[in-house]
């Protein structure tokens, strides 16, 4: 038989393929590494703004739960931070000037801090989100000071970027919870030896006398 000769057309054409093939493996390649950048990039963006609305679902807790008397100003201007929409927003200007009125020379100061925060509801798509927030809040007043446990449901809305409320809805009763009490003296401590006598407290006639000075 007679061997075959490898023309130069022939390993011209051989190259062109292997260049076509690996032309073709590059651009899988890059079409596969593309589509996985975008869905981890997706995911990350989701999970990001699922962040940012659990963040505003908190503030947005504490704004409508919080009040200073003595500067109802910013308690208002924090309040209309945290909310939009129709619904919230002409309620506080339909009983703002009626909330004025309650709290004005009260000094009543309610401070409120969040103690469980979670999204039940979310989408990307359409800029919404629901969340449950567990919340206490301290109210203190001339007469005393007092601590209450609230469970809420807050619908929001992304506007602008900031997540807002745009509804707030309580869920059951409040609970009244017991304030820390500093611990009561006890009478029957031993007194401290240390300690200087008083010298208005009446005398101990079971003490014995002291001496005189004179001999």
């Amino acid at each position: 038989m007679t061997p075959t000769t490898s023309t130069p057309r022939t390993r011209r054409s051989r190259l062109v393929v292997v260049v076509a093939a690996v032309c073709v493996v590059a651009a899988v390649l890059a079409v596969v590494s593309a589509v996985f950048w975008f869905l981890a990039y997706r995911e990350s963006s989701s999970a990001s703004t699922r962040d940012d609305a659990l963040a505003g679902a908190r503030q947005a807790a504490i704004n409508l739960n919080s009040v200073d008397a003595n500067d109802l100003d910013k308690t208002f201007a924090d309040i209309e931070s945290s909310i939009t929409g129709d619904e919230l927003t002409n309620g506080l200007n339909d009983t703002r000037e009626q909330f004025r009125q309650q709290f004005a020379d009260t000094n009543v100061v309610t401070t409120a801090s969040v103690q469980h925060a979670t999204l039940v509801g979310f989408s990307a798509d359409e800029g919404t989100a629901q969340s449950l927030i567990v919340l206490t809040t301290d109210t203190t007043k001339p007469s005393g000071t007092e601590r209450y446990q609230s469970t809420l449901r807050l619908e929001l809305a992304d506007d602008d970027g900031t997540w807002k409320a745009t509804r707030i809805q309580p869920i059951g009763k409040r609970i009244p919870l017991q304030l820390p009490q500093s611990a009561p003296t006890d009478p029957a401590a031993p007194a401290d030896p240390a300690a200087p006598a008083d010298p208005a407290a009446p005398a101990d006639p079971a003490a014995p006398a002291a001496p005189s000075g004179g001999q």
